[in-house]
């Protein structure tokens, strides 16, 4: 019991569990053979060689012979020390290594394709909470958000959404113009500079349009899709297709 507990404390300082066991035993024993420190540590006798010699280069146990016999020493409780002190060096000498490089890493990140939009996708469930996550960080003050909407759908994930999304839009003066379809009436809101046009089709999913990126959710339960496209020149596109159909809704 009194291995267990101890060989526990030594997993926080970084040792794996059969490490620590192997150790503890070793350390209790003495110079032992390793069918012994086996038995003592309750780790199989094969995983037993293996782990000792992960400790050997350590520096936490050694090697030698009484007789004919090969044991095993388990080295002083201060090794664990020096052996976490020789790891916070060598973290230390590759944290070095890596501020010279980090320049050149940069210079040559995507130079080729440095105006290729990033896109990124979610796929199940959490697809809706992540792009709503995204847009909630990414939402910029003054920004305009396009947007076409299917609000039963919507509403079924985020049923306060209607309450909150306006507040959190005027806290960052964000204006909105938003298609949408449902069982439901929204209307436009001059307070939190929203304007809705109703649409007769059901909206296929969730489209939000902002300054230089954009958001597309389609809603089908467990096999959600969610994409995030971040490109100036595409969103563009996206916004200049959405201001001709507003146009052409507004004259009729």
């Amino acid at each position: 019991m009194q291995i267990t507990n101890l060989a526990k404390r030594l997993e926080l300082a970084g040792l794996t569990e059969k490490q620590a066991l192997v150790y503890v035993a070793a350390l209790f024993l003495g110079p032992a053979a390793v069918q012994r420190i086996a038995e003592q540590s309750g780790v199989n006798r094969a995983t037993t060689y293996v782990i000792l010699a992960e400790l050997a280069e350590m520096g936490l146990v050694s090697e030698t012979t009484e007789g004919k016999k090969t044991v095993y020493v388990a080295e002083a409780p201060e090794a664990i020390e020096r052996h976490l002190n020789s790891l916070e060096k060598e973290i230390e000498a590759r944290k070095d290594e890596l501020k010279k490089t980090m320049k050149e890493l940069k210079e040559v990140s995507r130079v080729e394709v440095a105006d290729a939009p990033v896109v990124r996708f979610f796929k199940g469930p959490e697809a809706i909470s992540a792009i709503e996550a995204y847009t909630k960080r990414k939402a910029r003050k003054d920004d305009i958000v396009y947007s076409i909407s299917d609000v039963d759908e919507i509403l079924k994930v985020f049923p306060d959404l209607l309450k909150t999304g306006p507040e959190r839009r005027k806290k960052k003066n964000i204006s909105s113009k938003m298609f949408y379809s449902g069982s439901i009436q929204v209307g436009d809101d001059p307070k939190s500079n929203r304007q809705t046009k109703k649409i007769s089709e059901k909206a296929r999913g969730d489209v939000s349009i902002y300054s230089d990126r954009m958001t597309i959710v389609s809603f089908k339960g467990n096999d959600s899709t969610g994409v995030i496209i971040e490109s100036k020149e595409v969103v563009a596109v996206m916004r200049q297709l959405f201001e001709l159909a507003w146009e052409k809704q507004s004259k009729k």
